[in-house]
């Protein structure tokens, strides 16, 4: 946690003459928190980035008079470009802003989960659990974008309900600011949650209210998460039909894929069930696999969506934000990974403690495996579990 009331946790250095700089003031512009600070030899003001969230590691700095920006590594000066273009071109709409208090505090954390990615978001949401369980002395306020309002968990101080669009998540909005800015005078102490962009050791049931997958149950559900922005097919082809404009041709592709695999999994799991969920309805299923995907999500349809991830055995799809709520409720995860290594296991909420159970029931395969392997693969999966189980955990006390 970082303190901001009545100081200002922010040690830094001028980027021009590598002396200290004093903050002076934090603002919250949307997903960036900002502290105002000053050099104390040269003057100069500056935009700071709190380090939070993806600047924890990598922080950033804009010199706003001289459109200058100074950071760590291409991504991070890229997000102050757009900072610095959504200051100079500021979203004047007034937000309607809910707030929901629960209990009055006088000393709070703050946890602020706006982005401009639906991932960023839930993942942010995530360390809740953390200041719930090991910061009970001070108050949780949790600043939660409309559309994941359902979601927040039992227990916190305070919910402000921010209805910014995905889209413009990294804009700057100056009536939200005004409106933190009004209601940090109510605290006598303050502190910013660092809001990992990758928290462990969460409950997700204590979020969703939907229980996980019951290993024990009879009725073996294998699901395919479909996604029509990201078709399951190699990258090369998928940059080729995005160019041409075709891609429904990679959707059609994708289709001829999951049934095939689905009939290659069902000749050595006879008794599985087969669904296929997610977002986007083009192209048609046979009636044994059961189609429940949808063209929009609400509260309603992303709780349903909950309680079908956690019936199914296995769930299987393409790398992405769209794996987050289904491995989090399966029993078991077969993530495909397209060429981008580099993001491995983000897409991924682990809900095993048992490191090589957690092997077992998360796995990760080129999305250029061949049908027939990652059949081979699912299936094994499936059968040998229990097998697995009891071989791996014969050493732990009964």
């Amino acid at each position: 946690m970082i303190e901001i009331k009545p100081i200002i946790q922010h040690p830094s250095i001028c980027p021009y003459c590598q002396s200290p700089l004093k903050p002076i003031q934090v603002y919250f512009m949307g997903m960036h928190v900002m502290v105002n600070s000053k050099c104390v030899e040269c003057q100069t003001e500056l935009l700071e980035s709190l380090r939070v969230s993806h600047a924890i590691h990598k922080p950033y700095q804009i010199d706003y008079m001289k459109g200058s920006l100074f950071g760590y590594e291409t991504n991070q000066v890229g997000l102050a470009t757009h900072l610095l273009k959504s200051i100079q071109n500021p979203e004047l709409e007034r937000l309607n802003i809910s707030k929901d208090v629960f209990r009055v505090c006088h000393e709070v954390i703050i946890l602020n989960c706006i982005d401009y990615l639906y991932g960023h978001c839930l993942l942010k949401l995530l360390n809740a659990q953390r200041h719930l369980d090991h910061h009970s002395d001070s108050g949780l306020i949790i600043i939660i974008p409309q559309f994941l309002r359902w979601m927040v968990p039992e227990g916190v101080a305070e919910v402000w309900t921010v209805p910014i669009p995905l889209k413009k998540g990294q804009c700057y909005y100056p009536s939200f600011a005004e409106f933190v800015n009004e209601e940090l005078k109510r605290f006598d102490k303050i502190y910013i949650s660092k809001a990992y962009s990758h928290p462990c050791q969460f409950d997700i049931t204590q979020f969703t209210g939907v229980e996980k997958h019951r290993f024990e149950q009879k009725d073996i559900k294998i699901t395919f998460i479909w996604r029509e922005d990201r078709p399951w097919c190699s990258m090369s082809f998928f940059r080729l039909i995005r160019k041409l404009r075709i891609l429904h041709l990679g959707l059609l592709i994708q289709n001829w894929r999951v049934k095939r695999l689905f009939k290659k999994i069902r000749l050595q799991v006879s008794e599985a069930k087969f669904v296929v969920a997610g977002l986007g309805t083009q192209t048609q299923f046979p009636k044994w696999i059961e189609d429940v995907r949808i063209d929009k999500f609400d509260e309603k349809i992303e709780k349903q969506m909950c309680k079908l991830y956690s019936e199914s055995r296995l769930v299987i799809g393409v790398h992405g934000s769209n794996m987050l709520l289904p491995s989090a409720h399966a029993g078991m995860t077969l993530d495909l990974m397209p060429p981008r290594w580099g993001n491995f296991a983000q897409d991924i909420l682990y809900q095993e403690n048992d490191s090589r159970l957690a092997s077992f029931r998360y796995r990760y395969l080129p999305i250029e495996t061949s049908i027939r392997k990652l059949a081979d693969i699912a299936s094994s999966m499936i059968i040998e579990y229990w097998n697995f189980v009891l071989n791996m955990t014969a050493d732990k006390p009964q």
